[in-house]
């Protein structure tokens, strides 16, 4: 292929070759031999693609046939005239092919730097290799995923990225077949991390069909990895999610009827054990039997403290009786191989929190710290008071210098890495397997001491154990507050008539004879429709009703019954928390809501706070319920 100079100095060559040629010959010859010259060189100058420098040779070998005219005896005859005309329309023609052919390269020259501009700002990276696996092309998303500039890569093997040429060499030979497709590989940057990419391969062809190069497009996808590893994240902690809560759900169903039980337990084994006034080994039974009862009463609170959603009854707390109360529960969970030390403050150690939730944070921790002694060991849990000055560090989240409760919780277990502890409180981080730990129980934590306005901090090291201190702001301590009186048993009633509906039999039993023990006047029924029965004949001074009943629940039938008797004090009993009630079946925050298990001095308390502006009882009479018969259906 000749460039367009060397096309257009070529034509000029010719053209002039022919005149000389045509000066030399003779009359009869000259001016047919300078014509068909002549007319090459025009044509020749087409291939230049240049339509001005076309004209120049047309019109320089014009200028040559008038000059070989002259030379050669004068103007030329009527048939030379027709020829030269002649050969100006083929001069003419050639001018106009030279612009059709400007005007296509041009096009054909756009086209290429658009392709080219394509390939630039690719966001994929786009190799091509020659047949025996050298790199020609390398765009500059090539340079970017792999970290190879194009000067370092073209000339290069493609091995430099990964793909060795042994494997190029099938890949050729498919190519060549007419294979072309895609697949998934991993390749290597400059630096020699991996780098996952999708490969999609076409062979660049000529003009013959012959494959003269290999073209492959690379595109990242680390991000996509990304995205499709944090979408299984999140459908894992999604189905974990609902396990979790089909498992509250359950362990609140369980919990409220083994509250149940245990208030029947727990009421029957008083009364046994104050009808019984003597000493004797039946004394001592019924003591062990209450205590046992009394730690049942504690493990369905762990049960409800899981299920529960949010339990917001702060107060203030001694840390003392938290640990007293846990040590008997918590130590059959950790089994013979590991001994549980307590040690509590001289001093009353007031926190401001939820006790269930304070529970909850004990419970957690005590836990963790048995898993992580399979072979055994000691725990030690340990509270106390502290100073934080500004220069103290380490603590989650930050707080403000000054006294706080601390409480310490040491293992000599495995112990944890620096990288591990930085995320032990991320939600659903775990070290465990799937089938013995959630990720929960350490970020529940520090949900809780963190809302309590407390810290909390960890420090281990592998095979050294594991310590969380736990700070939380002292409470100031409520007036009037005697830690050494019995509280006060409630006065007996005089005779105010008490409306008991309850579905279980045994509880039903139980109240009723609590009330009539203690001066009350009760009637009773199992459920909403026998209640409303009784309603059409007595006045009541108080609605004592189960939340959960076949047939109507319990708030429908209060507000039944004040339609007729408004302003009738209502109080609730039942085997779920308040917050299980308002997550799961509906019912508001802010009633007077008394939870199973409870005991008789706790029912009755609650009862005469209810009914303290009520001195004398109502007079039975019989209240005007036109209606009521058939709003009950």
């Amino acid at each position: 292929m000749f460039s367009s100079t060397s096309l257009l100095v070529m034509a000029v060559l010719v053209v002039t070759v022919s005149a000389i040629v045509a000066v030399m010959a003779s009359r009869q010859t000259e001016t047919l031999v300078f014509a068909m010259m002549a007319a090459a060189g025009p044509c020749l100058a087409v291939g230049s693609a240049k339509p001005r420098a076309v004209a120049a040779v047309c019109a320089y070998t014009l200028v040559l046939a008038v000059w070989i005219s002259m030379v050669t005896g004068g103007l030329p005859t009527f048939g030379e005239t027709r020829l030269l005309v002649l050969i100006t329309c083929v001069f003419v023609l050639c001018v106009v092919l030279a612009r059709g052919r400007q005007i296509g390269e041009q096009q054909l020259a756009e086209g290429r730097a658009r392709l080219a501009e394509i390939v630039r700002s690719s966001g994929d990276a786009i190799i091509t290799g020659s047949l025996d696996g050298t790199i020609t092309g390398w765009n500059p998303a090539a340079e970017r995923v792999y970290g190879y500039t194009a000067k370092e890569a073209i000339g290069n093997s493609v091995a430099i990225v990964g793909g060795p040429v042994d494997e190029q060499v099938p890949l050729v030979q498919l190519v060549r077949n007419g294979w072309a497709g895609d697949f998934e590989a991993e390749r290597k940057r400059k630096d020699g991390s991996p780098v996952p990419v999708s490969v999609s391969v076409a062979g660049l062809r000529d003009r013959d069909g012959g494959l003269f190069e290999v073209c492959a497009t690379h595109r990242d996808l680390t991000g996509q990895r990304a995205v499709e590893a944090r979408e299984r994240l999140l459908s894992d902690r999604s189905a974990q999610a609902e396990r979790l809560e089909s498992l509250g759900k359950l362990a609140g169903g369980v919990a409220h009827d083994f509250n149940n039980l245990l208030s029947i337990i727990l009421n029957y084994t008083d009364f046994a054990i104050e009808q019984g006034a003597g000493e004797g080994t039946a004394q001592d039974d019924l003591a062990r039997v209450r205590g046992a009862a009394d730690r049942a009463r504690m493990l369905c609170r762990q049960l409800l403290i899981f299920a529960r959603s949010e339990p917001a009854n702060a107060e203030a707390i001694d840390l003392n009786l938290i640990l007293a109360d846990s040590r008997d529960l918590l130590a059959p969970m950790l089994g013979e191989h590991i001994e549980l030390s307590v040690n509590r403050a001289q001093q009353p150690l007031l926190v401001h929190a939820d006790r269930t939730q304070l529970d909850q944070v004990l419970l957690n921790l005590i836990i963790n710290a048995r898993d992580a002694m399979p072979q055994g060991g000691a725990i030690l849990v340990e509270v106390g008071d502290t100073e934080i000055d500004e220069d103290q560090a380490g603590a989650q989240p930050a707080i403000r210098p000054g006294h706080y409760a601390e409480l310490l919780v040491r293992d000599t277990g495995t112990g944890m890495p620096p990288e591990v502890a930085a995320h032990i409180f991320e939600p659903f981080f775990t070290t465990k397997s799937n089938d013995r730990g959630t990720g929960l129980g350490l970020a529940t934590v520090y949900g809780i001491v963190t809302k309590a306005g407390g810290a909390i901090n960890v420090e281990s090291e592998p095979g050294a154990g594991t310590t969380f201190r736990l700070l939380l702001p002292i409470a100031a301590e409520p007036a009037g507050r005697d830690h050494g009186a019995p509280p006060a048993r409630p006065p007996v009633a005089h005779g105010q008539h008490v409306l008991v509906v309850e579905d279980e039999d045994g509880v039903r039993d139980l109240v009723v004879r609590i009330l009539r023990e203690h001066g009350y006047t009760v009637s009773a029924a199992r459920d909403a429709p026998a209640a409303l029965e009784q309603v059409e004949h007595k006045r009541f001074d108080l609605l004592l009703t189960d939340v959960i009943m076949p047939n109507m629940p319990g708030p429908t039938l209060a507000e039944l019954i004040r339609q007729s008797q408004p302003g009738l004090p209502v109080l609730y009993i039942s085997g779920y928390t308040e917050d299980l009630l308002e997550a799961q079946h509906g019912f508001g925050h802010g009633i007077e809501l008394i939870e199973k298990p409870f005991t008789a001095d706790e029912l009755l308390d609650r009862i005469h706070r209810l009914l303290r502006p009520t001195a004398r009882p109502v007079a039975d009479s019989l209240p005007n319920l036109e209606g009521l018969a058939i709003r009950r259906g």
